[in-house]
């Protein structure tokens, strides 16, 4: 007899092991006080406001004369705006829908459906309206309408991520779904529709600049006798605001604290039906799930920048998956036996603690909460996509929607599973070098001598070996204090996002807390940069002339040499690329801080902007002189510009810079040139780090001093 998709549940569980607990419940009244107090002030100053417009029209004028009729219609104007201003968000009113799902259809899909509802009677919740998919390592459930579901009953759609289907095994994929159901059975999930709806108000009448902005704008730029009334009330605006956002907090802190204690009740759920192991591994595996899924996407991504692209993303993610199940299965067995049963896949710093702005416990938590008592339950090891009718077609469907709405590409021509798998072994080449150099060109440029200096170099008389162990040696004691500094980085980071018990942190004899976390991180960022930029520089001269000496002593020096120019050019671009960003970004920071600004410096800031873009265009075009070298899935000049930059270079519309988003569209690809920099930039290393390898190795073989 076949198995059954539905993988079986334990064989007893506690009866009351997905009640729910005096903290969820304490939290959850908390809730919805939060929630009436807001309703209760929102719609106090809607009332507030609309009867101040009624009294502004109202309240007998007295002596008709030019300034009394100027403050009537000041006061009209000006109480109508507040009144707007409470009510603007009224006008954006959407449900939002994600527009990266495909909706399933039951028939084409039968055996999920009958898993999805063999789930919903074990956990006795209700079925969902719609299944959707995504591409990602996720599943999630949400209201069909929010804004519908805080008035009438709404049911709930449920979306699962084609990643996280590829990442976990049937037991565990079941678990994820029961948690989601877990939510579905949750009625403290109309209190989270409550909040986030009170949050979308608050947040546009807090954040979002609009045509209620830029109409109070235009009316304080007016003749003073006209727009007396709207600097009256900038200041009300002002202190709304800044009143608004306290509570803003308040809710937020509010509806984590209480989605935390969800997220332990839905947990409960899923072990219910599938034990306590099920849950924890799934969890365990999110990290490599999203690695492997975020790591084929970008290599799709990249490989659509030559017009190569696969019909299939999910294909590749599963053999990844593959790939990494021996490394997986080993580090699942060393971890150690957990004495309430299983594996204690999750430890945790006695000085990490939750931010109280979290949504989710951390995963040690979740994994005592599980266990609590634990449950043991057979694992079912299939996959889940055996519960999918003709995964392949869904598969070939998601990765066009993902190369429609994520790269806005609609290829129609394929490269072979083979070929995009040598693209992205292509892609890897040399990046296993990078950790015999401590990770140090990772983080920061290496620095090329000029071809004078290095065919000036002086032979050196020690061995290869040991001028070679010497100069890593000198670069390990180098990379001590950049990863002290990166460590406190890293705790300055805890603390203003308030997971660790630590308050402070010390750096050359200073203690930095939350007073001063900002001028703390500026500092450790400062010397982080300076150790990177200046201190490696006489280093990269050693290193680059130690293999120098040993390439020409190989006859291989002018290799070697072209390799170094190349690598120049690139780190000069990438420099300037990321100079221009930061000089566009001054420059608009001191625009917005500035009060006499003109239509006149916003043209010339304009100005500065294009030329400075046309600038990196005539970087890009010197690139042409290069002897070029190939470097790993850049075959051409052509194919290193397009790497770059879309097109090979900066395209410019026509038409004023700041309408149409023509400047948002230059920063974004400005934005992606920095990090295909980036990527470039760490082939050219990759090349020179294997190159270099290959000397060392004949030197050795042949027995060359250098």
């Amino acid at each position: 007899m076949e198995k059954p998709l539905c993988p079986a549940g334990p064989k007893s569980i506690h009866k009351n092991l997905t009640a729910l607990t005096s903290t969820y419940q304490l939290k959850a009244v908390l809730a919805v006080l939060a929630i009436v107090l807001f309703f209760v002030l929102y719609f106090g100053l809607v009332l507030a406001f609309a009867y101040l417009v009624k009294l502004a029209i109202t309240y007998p004028i007295g002596d008709i004369n030019k300034i009394t009729i100027l403050v009537k219609l000041g006061a009209i104007a000006g109480s109508a705006m507040l009144f707007v201003f409470t009510l603007k968000f009224i006008f954006k009113l959407k449900s939002y829908k994600p527009e990266n799902r495909i909706k399933l259809n039951k028939k084409e899909h039968p055996e999920l459906f009958q898993f999805v509802n063999q789930i919903c009677k074990e956990t006795h919740a209700p079925r969902p309206k719609s299944i959707y998919i995504d591409p990602d390592v996720n599943a999630y459930v949400c209201y069909t309408n929010v804004w519908l579901s805080l008035f009438f009953p709404t049911r709930k759609e449920l979306t699962i991520g084609l990643g996280l289907v590829s990442s976990l095994n049937l037991s565990e994929f079941k678990a994820v779904v029961a948690h989601e159901f877990g939510h579905f059975a949750q009625r403290s999930m109309k209190i989270g529709s409550y909040i986030v709806s009170a949050n979308t108000i608050i947040h546009d009448m807090i954040f979002v600049r609009d045509k209620w902005d830029r109409l109070l704008e235009q009316w304080r730029g007016s003749d003073l006798r006209l727009s007396a009334a709207a600097w009256v009330i900038t200041p009300v605006i002002w202190i709304i605001r800044q009143l608004l956002n306290l509570f803003y907090q308040f809710l937020n802190i509010m509806h984590s604290s209480l989605s935390r204690e969800m997220e332990f009740n839905a947990d409960k759920v899923a072990v219910s039906v599938t034990g306590s192991d099920a849950i924890v591994s799934s969890l365990w595996k999110l990290d490599s799930g999203s690695t492997i899924w975020n790591s084929t996407y970008g290599n799709a991504y990249h490989s659509s920048q030559k017009n190569l692209y696969i019909k299939n993303l999910y294909y590749h993610v599963g053999l990844e998956c593959e790939r990494g199940v021996e490394s997986q299965n080993e580090l699942l067995n060393n971890l150690p036996d957990d004495s309430r049963g299983g594996k204690k896949y999750f430890s945790v710093s006695e000085n990490s603690k939750v931010s109280m702005y979290a949504s989710h416990p951390r995963n040690d938590q979740r994994e005592d909460n599980a266990k609590t008592p634990y449950i043991e339950c057979e694992m079912d090891n299939r996959s889940p996509w055996l519960l999918f009718n003709s995964a392949n077609e869904i598969q070939e469907k998601m990765t066009a929607l993902v190369y429609e709405k994520y790269m806005q590409k609609k290829p129609d021509n394929f490269i072979s599973a083979d070929e995009f798998e040598s693209f992205i072994k292509a892609e890897t080449q040399g990046k296993n070098l990078l950790s015999e150099y401590y990770n140090t060109f990772e983080a920061r440029y290496l620095e090329i001598p000029t071809e004078e200096d290095l065919k000036n170099a002086e032979p050196l008389s020690l061995p290869v070996e040991e001028a070679t162990k010497q100069l890593k040696a000198e670069l390990y004691e180098m990379m001590k204090p950049v990863q002290s500094i990166t460590t406190l980085m890293t705790k300055a980071q805890e603390i203003a996002a308030g997971t660790t018990k630590d308050k402070s942190f010390n750096y050359l004899g200073v203690d930095y807390n939350k007073k001063n976390l900002n001028e703390g991180y500026g500092k450790l960022v400062q010397d982080r940069n300076i150790l990177l930029n200046e201190g490696f520089v006489q280093w990269d001269v050693k290193f680059c002339k130690l293999h120098y000496a040993l390439a020409r002593d190989l006859n291989q020096e002018m290799e070697l040499l072209s390799l170094y120019n190349q690598h120049r050019a690139i780190t000069t671009l990438y420099k300037n690329f990321v100079i221009t960003q930061s000089k566009i970004y001054n420059g608009l920071q001191q625009l917005r801080e500035r009060d006499d600004v003109t239509q006149l410096k916003v043209l010339s800031f304009g100005d500065t902007v294009l030329d400075g873009l046309k600038a990196l265009n005539k970087e890009l075009e010197k690139l042409n002189d290069l002897n070029f070298v190939p470097l790993p899935n850049i075959d051409s000049i052509q194919e290193l510009k397009e790497a770059i930059i879309e097109g090979g270079a900066f395209k410019f519309e026509s038409g004023p810079l700041f309408e149409n988003h023509r400047f948002e569209k230059l920063m974004d690809a400005l934005e992606k040139g920095i990090a295909h920099c980036q990527r470039v930039d760490q082939k050219s290393v990759s090349v020179i780090l294997g190159f270099n390898k290959n000397l060392y190795t004949k030197a050795i073989a042949s027995k060359v001093l250098v």
